[in-house]
């Protein structure tokens, strides 16, 4: 039997996430925070952008080929506002898709639409810890989405071994709570294993990702996904530092993401 959400949740938990995506604008940070001085700054150094406790300005274009699904371009735009000392942050994200090959021939629309709340309620010049909460919208319909309204809360700690190296973990559980009656569920776990090693000029990087995924909502199936990536920056730009880089990834499981992914991104970091 097919478990669906009911709909009639959705104002109750609507008015349950509003607290946690306004989290960022309303908490000042705790924790003793690098100063100004102690940070490199982005313009010098792009690759202190890699950093998931590091909150920046920053607008992204990417375009991501997917094989799995019907190898399917998905352009994407980011925009990231930081507030209180980039101690928070909020946060939007655009997927438009468009699918190139597949049996239902080509089609262009608009994915699901998502916006998110950053906190950093602890930071050191060593260690630190990144708390987020995203809400997505159905935005893209049953053909471009995922045709359920989904929550994503998400924690990380990353530690810092000098300037040019870095490990985090991560945890996030993403859950729907409503949406199209005939689409399944959405609960699933996701542990990650997130790696950066830049150059000593702090130029360029080289980093890495490995996801362990349990999806309850399918009878606990795992799936594994990798991916690995490099990225430089460009040129100074309006303060900031015009990046790029080129990812790919692939995946095993049958709850799998993708099973093989390339990424190409640019992205404004750190402007004024």
């Amino acid at each position: 039997m097919r478990h669906v959400d009911n709909p009639c949740f959705t104002v109750s938990a609507l008015k349950l996430l509003l607290p946690i995506l306004l989290l960022p604008a309303l908490t000042p940070a705790c924790a003793q925070r690098p100063s100004a001085a102690q940070r490199e700054s982005v313009a010098e150094r792009p690759a202190v952008s890699k950093n998931p406790t590091y909150l920046f300005r920053s607008v992204s274009v990417s375009e991501e080929w997917d094989h799995a699904a019907d190898d399917t371009l998905t352009t994407s735009v980011e925009y990231t506002e930081p507030f209180h000392d980039a101690a928070t942050a909020v946060g939007v994200s655009v997927p438009i898709a468009k699918s190139v090959i597949g049996p239902a021939g080509e089609s262009f629309g608009l994915g699901d639409m998502s916006v998110r709340g950053q906190w950093i309620p602890y930071e050191t010049l060593h260690d630190g810890v990144l708390l987020t909460g995203t809400f997505t919208m159905p935005t893209g319909g049953k053909s471009g989405g995922s045709g359920k309204w989904r929550c994503t809360p998400s924690g990380a700690y990353a530690r810092f071994w000098g300037p040019r190296f870095l490990l985090a973990q991560f945890v996030q559980q993403e859950f729907s709570f409503a949406g199209a009656a005939d689409r399944d569920r959405i609960n699933r776990t996701d542990l990650d294993l997130y790696g950066v090693y830049s150059s000593a000029s702090q130029r360029w990087w080289i980093n890495g990702d490995v996801n362990l995924r349990v999806d309850e909502a399918n009878r606990n199936s795992l799936s594994s996904t990798t991916t690995v990536s490099y990225g430089r920056g460009l040129r100074r730009m309006m303060g900031g530092s015009l990046n790029g880089s080129v990812q790919t990834g692939f995946g095993m499981g049958v709850g799998r993401p993708y099973s093989e992914v390339v990424l190409v991104s640019v992205s404004l970091v750190g402007f004024h």
